[in-house]
């Protein structure tokens, strides 16, 4: 029988819901996707908390969804810091201080709303680009004297990154709208030349995915003493790539620029981490490197001689990109990941380098690490920040994160009178935020929701709790799971457990793919797109966050991820706590492409499984994009699908493999151009008269910040899987074509089914 919520059903299947039911559980609110929407989190990769320059003040920024609104909501707290220093000397009965400005910011329908946020060197207020209502970003200014905001840009001005030391001298790239006027003129034309563009680009001119693809450069603007003006370099306009670093003085800028032609010889000077690494340097392409720009003249000037370390492999990931900070004297600037040359011009590995302008010299302070054919090097972590530590040229320090992503720890190195950085201070956890003796941090994890506490010497105290509605629900039981695949890999991720778990009982399982975090406090996963953990184990559905870690744009990528899958599952039905014919499987962006070949290739028989916006490694996808996509799928699937590789990819990509899939499959696509790309397997599994259904979210978002489009995305993983896997449907008017959608499906399975059993001898 199934169970309706609302509606009159047997005991047993009460049971099922709430076995046993405590008066706890029963008083508590079940934890829904609406409920995740509204909760204020903060970034685990971005420090939430940032001092002033002088120590005064500090802010707090957390973001959350206003489904009143309809829109997302990032908010900037100001504190004084000598109000929290007497707030720890009071007794603990003293409320904690308010902050002196809550800048809440909610000003379009799409976010994030308030990204790259910092403090101007006169600690006068907090800079930082917003997103306006037609969806490009403004640099404004947050006066935190007069608590208002100063638009530094115009209106028509669409910026993508900045610095600012104060009002008077920052830096910006500006979006050249030459190539977009270009498309738009074009519709008028009788005729439009194809050749060498992608077919997302022609036949989806406006689309915002589009202009992702069809990038337009981004120009150099500067502001000095006040003054604006372009910055060029031979009449041409400069055009930086990534984060821009103002020079104390505002008069120079470190930034990457592209290196148009690489030379053969930095194939051998710049080799990536393991010999089959399709990632790498290559003679005649293109790569980016470290320079130095001065804003009047608009000279430049290499600083490293070499690319920087993403062009050159698989290494160390460096967070967004890596960003170059001065020291306070301008002496000395702070590359996180780049090659140097060699004066013997030997073979060099990226590293974490300083750059002594008066002495023209580059030293190493610590080497990155890579990825090999089959995991990672011994002590490999990602680099999330580097530093002067208070602005000193011989003190630096490198705050890094764990191979699985968690929180890893910090390392200090102090300079030598002979050029070379020693280890001074080591810590694990997450870097202190503090001045003078006053540490304010947000203490959370992935089962533990963040609050935000300040500590002295003497103790520690919550200033602030951010989702006190939290106590009003009961958020299951969650732990870190661990175990091996059948090549004896180790595998990691987050179980999720129902509030009403009852030892013993067996229940229905949800495989949420693509990363587990366990630093951050994020009840659907480590991204919203689809994921619904908490409000999964709420319904009584327990899920397992998968963190993935198999060998990149490698043959043995895909089959990987399909081992960690299927151990998960057998070891979870070998403990008892879930059932082996009630699993679901949910993909996302790359895992995607892992989800398909677990229905292609998987000894489980999945009940359910969906997939939303993602790489597939399917043949139409190939074929929209192969100057993009070729350099991905070439090396997994073994060769390009042409000729003999055409064998190949008949058997190694999903796509050439739908006839095998018997799980109902949910296909969705963020938007038209979004659609086109997810088509494949939707189109085919309709053809095979097998269930599949097909959802186009009205987005142009990957990473979903929008609050309805959320609820759509996310509860609709939430009734997708309980309809497969626990026989529900919600009695909501407003799903009742979902549903009767859904039991055509459903009829379809069982057809399906009748006759594989009806075939088999």
């Amino acid at each position: 029988m199934r169970l309706i919520e609302g509606k009159v059903v047997p005991l047993l299947l009460l049971g099922f819901l709430c076995l046993p039911c405590p008066a706890s559980v029963i008083a508590a609110q079940r934890f829904t996707v609406a409920d995740e929407i509204g909760l204020s989190l903060f970034d685990e990769f971005e420090p939430a908390v940032r001092f002033s320059p002088d120590g005064s003040y500090f802010t707090v920024f957390s973001e959350r969804g206003r489904l009143d609104l309809n829109r997302p909501e990032d908010s900037l707290r100001f504190y004084r810091s000598q109000d929290v220093e007497s707030f720890l000397k009071r007794s603990e009965n003293r409320p904690p201080p308010s902050p002196i400005w809550v800048l809440n910011r909610s000003t379009d329908k799409e976010g994030p709303i308030i990204t790259e946020w910092r403090w101007l060197s006169d600690s006068s207020g907090v800079a930082f680009l917003e997103r306006t209502t037609d969806g490009i970003r403004r640099l404004v200014f947050a006066d935190l004297r007069n608590k208002m905001i100063e638009p530094l840009t115009s209106p028509g001005e669409a910026v993508n990154a900045f610095d600012v030391r104060d009002q008077q001298h920052y830096v910006y790239t500006r979006v050249d709208p030459a190539p977009r006027g270009k498309l738009q003129d074009e519709r008028l034309a009788p005729a439009i030349v194809g050749t060498g563009r992608s077919l997302l680009e022609l036949l989806r001119p406006d689309d915002s995915i589009t202009a992702r693809i069809v990038s337009s450069p981004s120009h150099l603007w500067a502001v000095v003493d006040g003054k604006r003006f372009q910055v060029t370099h031979d009449n041409a306009p400069i055009i930086p790539y990534g984060n821009l670093a103002l020079s104390p003085d505002g008069s120079s800028l470190v930034t990457k620029m592209l290196v148009a032609n690489i030379p053969q010889s930095w194939e051998a000077l710049y080799p990536p981490p393991f010999a089959t690494d399709p990632l790498r340097i290559r003679a005649g392409s293109t790569a980016h490197q470290y320079v130095l720009i001065h804003l009047q003249t608009g000279s430049i000037r290499t600083l490293t001689d070499a690319p920087v370390s993403s062009d050159g492999g698989q290494w160390a990931h460096v967070w967004h990109g890596g960003s170059p900070v001065w020291s306070s004297d301008g002496q000395a600037i702070l590359l996180p990941g780049t090659f140097l040359s060699s004066k013997e011009h030997a073979p060099t590995r990226p590293c974490v380098a300083v750059v002594n302008l008066p002495s023209n010299t580059r030293t190493c302070v610590e080497f990155l690490k890579g990825h090999t054919e089959t995991g990672v090097e011994e002590g490999y972590h990602a680099i999330s920040d580097a530093r002067f530590v208070r602005g000193d040229h011989q003190r630096i320090k490198v705050i890094f994160l764990n191979g699985d992503w968690s929180i890893g720890g910090s390392t200090e190195y102090r300079g030598t009178a002979g050029g070379a950085w020693q280890v001074v201070a080591q810590s694990n956890g997450t870097p202190e935020g503090g001045r003078d003796g006053l540490e304010v941090t947000v203490k959370q994890s992935f089962s533990d929701p963040p609050l935000l506490v300040a500590a002295n010497k003497e103790t520690s105290r919550v200033i602030w709790d951010p989702n006190p509605q939290l106590k009003d629900f009961d958020l299951g039981q969650v732990s870190v799971y661990t175990w091996k695949d059948k090549e004896g890999r180790d595998w990691r991720g987050g179980l999720f457990k129902p509030s009403n778990y009852k030892a013993g009982f067996r229940y229905p399982l949800v495989i949420q793919t693509h990363g587990f975090l366990p630093s951050g406090f994020r009840p659907s996963g480590q991204y919203p797109t689809a994921m619904a953990a908490t409000a999964l184990a709420a319904a009584g559905i327990v899920v397992l966050q998968v963190e993935e870690q198999c060998p990149s744009q490698t043959p043995s990528e895909g089959p990987c991820a399909v081992s960690g899958y299927e151990a998960a599952a057998n070891q979870l039905v070998s403990e008892g706590l879930v059932r082996l014919d009630r699993i679901g499987i949910i993909g996302f962006s790359r895992s995607c492409f892992y989800v398909m070949e677990t229905l292609t290739t998987s000894s489980l028989h999945l009940q359910a499984a969906s997939i939303t916006d993602g790489v597939m490694e399917d043949y139409f996808q190939y074929i929209l994009m192969p100057e993009r996509l070729a350099s991905d799928a070439n090396p997994i699937i073994g060769a390009p699908p042409f000729g003999e590789g055409l064998e190949l990819w008949l058997k190694r990509s999903p796509g050439f493999n739908l006839d095998k899939i018997t799980a109902p499959l949910l296909v969705v696509g963020e938007g038209r151009a979004s659609l086109l790309f997810m088509w494949q397997p939707y189109a085919g599994l309709r053809y095979l008269h097998k269930p599949v259904d097909l959802i186009m979210l009205n987005t142009d978002e990957h990473v979903l910040t929008n609050p309805a489009v959320r609820l759509a995305s996310q509860g609709g993983s939430v009734d997708w899987f309980r309809f497969w896997l626990q026989d529900f449907e919600d009695p909501g008017p407003a799903k009742a074509d979902q549903y009767a959608r859904w039991r055509r499906l459903r009829q379809l399975q069982e057809e399906n089914e009748k006759k594989l059993t009806t075939r088999t001898p």
